[in-house]
């Protein structure tokens, strides 16, 4: 789901949209927003996974230098959604009881997003044109492709790897970048952040 807004205090009513799909064979994605900190609905959903965004360093060759968190990422803690037994077994610091928001993550700077060809447009996004694109709105199709390829991807599997001896295997723990200047809300750390929460796939098995 590329799409996203405020959260408001009937949005538990809606999350029975979701119930039981996140830890099955159906999983459901969610951006986490564009505007930096803060938290969105239905990334906050507990039956959702929320996606956040990283930045990429490429080397001329393309090869990855250097992932940090993406100044516009979307991530926090709810205001409204109870944490998740899964969040609260993985011991998240400073959620106080709610869901922290988002659970991964992916490139989502369009200075080294995605190319978009143009097949209508007029001015700098003519037809026939080459555009980039980015936003976290990238990177929640993205990761239900890896959905789609290993069929394995589920919060509760996710926190459960991170915790892991195998975390490598799993995740590129983001440790770098901010998405505002909310201190320990808005800066990339160790283990979990609430921007780019478990970090990157390395891997479509979980």
């Amino acid at each position: 789901m590329s799409w996203g807004g405020a959260e408001f205090s009937d949005e538990l009513a809606e999350d029975s949209h979701f119930v039981g799909k996140a830890s099955s064979s159906v999983a459901f994605f969610a951006s986490s927003g564009d505007d930096g900190a803060g938290a969105s609905w239905p990334a906050s959903s507990p039956n959702v996974i929320g996606v956040g965004g990283t930045s990429l360093e490429l080397a001329s060759s393309g090869t990855l230098i250097a992932e940090s968190a993406w100044s516009g990422s979307g991530g926090g803690v709810s205001a409204y959604e109870k944490e998740p037994a899964w969040q609260t077994a993985y011991k998240i610091s400073k959620a106080n009881g709610m869901r922290a928001i988002p659970d991964v993550s992916y490139d989502a700077d369009p200075a080294s997003g995605y190319p978009v060809y143009l097949t209508t447009g007029t001015g700098s996004k003519a037809k026939g044109s080459w555009n980039t694109v980015g936003g976290t709105s990238a990177g929640s199709p993205q990761w239900a492709a890896i959905q789609a390829l290993g069929g394995t991807a589920a919060l509760d599997k996710f926190y459960t790897d991170k915790a892991s001896t195998s975390t490598l295997k799993f995740f590129r723990d983001i440790t770098s970048g901010s998405n505002g200047t909310c201190k320990y809300y808005c800066d990339a750390r160790k283990r979990y952040d609430y921007v780019t929460g478990l970090g990157s796939p390395q891997t479509t098995r979980f």
